[in-house]
């Protein structure tokens, strides 16, 4: 297989053969990108948002009256979606928490939105820095090609050295991931002002960077989310295309300091990972395959083999507020081995349905301690179908933190939550791009595992890390069909608040 296939195959973890290695602290990347001398909007520093129940954000169906947006709700947008919600230490020590999960802490992403017709902001291109949680201005104008107004487009991009200083040439699985992870709050932090939006993953890579000023070898466009003021469904209608493109009659662009991509003086890129995005530039929705947004997410269950039927509980928990969930959300490794009731675990496994998938289905598989009602086992959810396919009676907790390089804090965890990818279903009808789409749904899917964990009283860590073939060999994936990521998620010694 080609494109993103190859360098997956590439990059997988195989035991005993992981090698060596050091950080080179001389080139340890900028945590935040620095535009200078351009014009700045200043956001309010509350970490405000809506007081809603996190799962009536997630579950309920928005109204199909518009609304408008203005600069307040904007910032509410940008603080809550990618924001700081804590420090620990001061001075080159500090360390900021962001309201999205990221491989090693490193936040690769950067987040920009074009506006049209927002209230108390100037139509044009701003850059999020969230360091001092403002936005820069980087062009000024209307450029996008929506005929309505008010209409914003969010750009969620990756500098691939701030993963790649760690994890190397995996680095471009970790950039997808979280930008997955960000996409996927952006969304839910819109659907919480009542918002509807949907993401993007076709467009020209070229001229949509050159759009955004950056030095497109060392950081990229990977997704566009839009919102736009219609009194049509904007994410029922936009998202059978996934596509995005800005007015036909754009300008060329000229770059705008191209030097703030550079984070480190040496922040060399590997090649694989230049090579792996250029190869996952191409691609389009092929005929016939239909829009995976309004699929179903995963292929019927198997009915020759035990299927349980799982309705969402009647009564959703309540629980923590959408903005205090989004603010408490941390990464847990403290598990411990205990039990969660019908509801909690019902809830969060009707949690993981995305509004408008990019690639076909990804499935989900769960590794399950036993629960009320739950007997331990591995579980294929369908969350279309309500239903769960009974794949084994065995718990295999011990066996999956094995293959997650020797993890053995993992084995405690409930859940382990493992997304799946059918690689021939994927290049069939997305083409290459498709390994993008694949790797940034299985973000999302994680981070909704996270944040429905929080809403829950559950702790969750994400891992990327893994012996590839160890964990295709423990589901019985065949050959064609991978892991890309997993979370784990349950019970933990104490929640860090």
């Amino acid at each position: 297989m080609g494109g993103g296939v190859s360098y997956h195959e590439r990059t997988a973890y195989q035991r005993g053969a992981l090698g060596g290695g050091f950080l080179d602290w001389r080139a340890r990347p900028q945590v935040f990108k620095t535009y200078r001398g351009l014009f700045e909007v200043p956001l309010p520093w509350g970490f405000t948002g809506s007081s809603k129940p996190f799962f009536q954000v997630l579950f309920e169906q928005l109204p199909d009256e518009t609304r408008g947006l203005d600069l307040e709700t904007l910032s509410r947008v940008f603080r809550l979606s990618y924001g700081i919600t804590a420090q620990s230490g001061t001075g080159s020590d500090a360390f900021y928490f962001r309201s999205v999960p990221s491989a090693g802490a490193l936040y690769p992403c950067e987040l920009y939105a074009a506006v049209q017709g927002v209230q108390d902001l100037d139509d044009g291109l701003y850059h999020y820095d969230p360091g001092q949680n403002r936005l820069v201005r980087l062009r000024a104008g209307s450029f996008l090609a929506s005929k309505t107004s008010p209409t914003a487009a969010f750009f969620v991009t990756t500098l691939f050295f701030r993963s790649a200083w760690k994890y190397r040439d995996r680095a471009y699985r970790y950039c997808l991931l979280d930008a997955g992870h960000l996409v996927e709050n952006v969304q839910l932090v819109l659907r919480s002002e009542g918002l509807k939006a949907c993401v993007c993953d076709r467009f020209n890579d070229a001229g949509l960077n050159a759009f955004l000023g950056v030095d497109a070898e060392r950081e990229a466009c990977v997704a566009v989310l839009v919102w736009e003021s219609s009194e049509k469904d904007t994410a029922e209608t936009v998202s059978v295309s996934r596509e995005f493109s800005l007015r036909d009659d754009a300008p060329q662009w000229d770059p705008v300091q191209p030097e703030a991509c550079r984070l480190s003086p040496w922040d060399a890129v590997p090649r694989t990972i230049v090579e792996a995005h250029r190869e996952t530039a191409l691609g389009t929705v092929s005929r016939g395959a239909g829009d995976w947004g309004t699929r179903k997410e995963a292929k019927a269950p198997d009915r020759e083999k035990e299927v349980m039927k799982i309705p969402r509980p009647m009564a959703l928990p309540q629980g923590l507020s959408f903005a205090e969930c989004v603010r408490r959300r941390r990464s847990h490794r403290n598990f411990v081995s205990a039990r969660v009731s019908v509801d909690v675990w019902q809830t969060l496994w009707h949690s993981l349905r995305l509004h408008g998938a990019l690639c076909p289905s990804i499935q989900v598989l769960m590794a399950c301690g036993e629960a009320e009602g739950l007997p331990a086992g591995v579980y294929a959810w369908h969350a279309d179908e309500e239903a769960a396919q009974v794949m084994t009676k065995e718990d295999v907790r011990r066996a999956s933190a094995r293959a997650c390089l020797d993890q053995e804090w993992l084995k405690h965890a409930l859940f382990h939550v493992f997304f799946c990818v059918s690689w021939k279903n994927v290049l069939e009808a997305c083409g290459p791009r498709g390994y993008r789409s694949a790797l940034l749904d299985a973000g999302r899917l994680g981070q909704r595992v996270y944040l429905a964990s929080t809403a829950l009283g559950l702790g969750c860590c994400g891992i990327g890390a893994y012996y590839d073939e160890e964990l295709r060999s423990l589901f019985h994936l065949g050959s064609s069909r991978d892991v890309v990521y997993l979370t784990a998620s349950g019970r933990v010694k104490k929640l860090r608040s």
